[in-house]
């Protein structure tokens, strides 16, 4: 009955379609909530980035997952319970999922501390012999005395002149020796691993591995930063392993509380660093410049070669290109405000989008950085173009609809005035008050039935003057008829006796 009115169908259809477009640009627009999974370490950036993105007002927001260590923080990814991740390159499972942007590069740290590096003191073999006294127990005359005087000034100059040569021997050797130490060096030492960083295990295998160290004779162990005085103190260890941002809080913490008495650590340089970045495509070989630990005095105190690998954000291959993308904007726009975060921990640099470039970067940051992400309209253009073609054929289905409805509306106000006319004819073939008084029935339901009727379709003027006129005549064949067989003419009424009486 509601679609009979072809005014208000349209409208309210309209209506509809309007509020269907507005809902699917809401939803397409909604805030994306994406959940990033990262180690302690990391948590300074993941709050600075969602107050970045809060205050860009980008269509996305983020949440937290921390997790003991990159390891875990892969496996949440895994098991579905985080859509990004920071991992470290040379997790295997980093290869799983392409890269969002490089929010670091972590370096390398072995280190020695200065109790470890002590040498006993050597004897002095220039010391001259203490002679015995003669059998005499006489003592030497006064000239014998000044003669023996004489010599052993004599010798003295001898033993420093050689002992000079030796020095300068020395330190012409020492010269063209490295500055550092040797990693075959540790060979059968006792190395701490840093924790609360992204040193490992593995990491440490695979520098001895590749020097030959036999790591049976190696003895590793895990050490929280705060107990490395202590352990140093306490001859537990000979040497550090930590690794994580050069100019990062890490390493410099590391390198102060392994500082003894005024004195820094020294370390040992990966100087085969080229040959193992070719062996190991994650790892790459850095000079670190001195000075850059920072510490008094400024450690290293000298160019140090070692081994770096980057640090990546990592996001799901099905999340939405577009929700990455923003993402991606979001990251790279605001790098300096996320390095001021955390000093030394962040800088961020973009992947290599190059075909054959080691990882593989996720389309939405790849949108981004090359300039090619899609506007609203971009994206949604031709939904929007079919659509416009949709709505006039769903417009005019619904106008054929109300026409066929109107269109069976009238065939019903036909059939009842079809009605009222065939009971016309049914009261001037009556013969008997008692059928005159079922008719009056009928008439009486069918006068009701036009009522609802006009009630539901609202007739216009023709159709009431209509239903009027034959209602009319109704009730004036009844009253006649009715006064016919009570006057006792019970014959039926032919037309040509109507037209006689007219």
């Amino acid at each position: 009955m509601f679609l009979r009115h072809t005014w208000l169908v349209t409208i309210l259809g309209t209506i509809v379609m309007m509020a269907a477009v507005a809902a699917g640009f809401y939803y397409s627009t909604e805030a994306d909530r994406m959940r990033i999974a990262a180690g302690p370490s990391d948590g300074k950036f993941l709050q600075a980035l969602s107050n970045q993105i809060a205050k860009g007002h980008y269509a996305i927001s983020t949440t937290a997952v921390v997790t003991p260590g990159a390891k875990e923080a892969a496996q949440a990814m895994s098991k579905g319970q985080a859509d990004l991740a920071v991992l470290p390159s040379n997790l295997y499972d980093a290869l799983n999922w392409p890269v969002v942007a490089i929010l670091r590069q972590n370096v390398m740290v072995l280190m020695v501390p200065p109790a470890s590096r002590a040498s006993p003191a050597k004897p002095d073999q220039n010391a001259a012999a203490v002679k015995p006294a003669s059998s005499a127990g006489k003592s030497k005359p006064a000239s014998s005395a000044k003669a023996d005087k004489k010599t052993d000034k004599k010798n003295d100059k001898k033993s420093a002149k050689k002992s000079a040569a030796s020095d300068d021997s020395d330190s012409d050797d020492s010269s063209t020796d490295n500055d550092f130490g040797k990693v075959t060096q540790l060979d059968g030492k006792r190395i701490g691993i840093v924790g609360g960083n992204e040193a490992s295990r593995g990491l440490l295998e695979m520098v001895l591995s590749h020097y030959g160290v036999a790591l049976g004779k190696v003895t590793l162990s895990d050490i929280a930063p705060d107990k490395i005085a202590d352990a140093i103190k306490d001859n537990q260890i000979d040497a550090l392993f930590v690794a994580g941002p050069a100019a990062g809080r890490a390493i410099s913490n590391a390198v102060a509380a392994a500082t003894i008495g005024g004195k820094a650590p020294s370390f040992v340089e990966i100087d085969q660093a080229d040959g193992i970045a070719k062996r190991h495509p994650a790892f790459d070989s850095v000079d670190i410049d001195a000075g850059t630990f920072g510490g008094n005095p400024p450690s290293p105190d000298a160019s140090l070669k070692t081994l770096s690998f980057p640090e990546y954000l990592v996001a799901r291959k099905s999340f939405s290109d577009s929700v990455i993308g923003v993402l991606a904007k979001a990251i790279f726009s605001s790098r300096q405000a996320l390095a001021a975060a955390a000093p030394g921990d962040i800088k961020i640099e973009a992947p290599s989008t190059d075909k054959d470039a080691d990882v593989v970067v996720h389309p939405g940051a790849l949108a981004y950085l090359s300039d090619s992400q899609q506007s609203f309209f971009d994206k949604y253009g031709d939904e929007i173009f079919y659509g416009m073609l949709i709505f006039p054929v769903f417009g005019s289905a619904i106008a054929g609809l109300a026409s066929y409805l109107r269109r069976d509306t009238r065939t019903r106000r036909l059939r009842l005035l079809q009605r009222v006319l065939d009971l016309v004819r049914k009261v001037h073939a009556a013969q008997t008050l008692e059928a005159i008084d079922h008719i009056q029935v009928d008439a009486d339901n069918l006068v009701i039935a036009i009522i609802h009727q006009g009630e539901h379709e609202e007739f216009d003027e023709t159709v009431r003057m209509s239903f009027a006129f034959a209602l009319d005549q109704l009730r004036f064949a009844l009253g006649a008829r009715r006064t016919a067989i009570e006057r006792g003419s019970g014959a039926a009424e032919t037309p040509g006796a109507r037209i006689v009486a007219a």
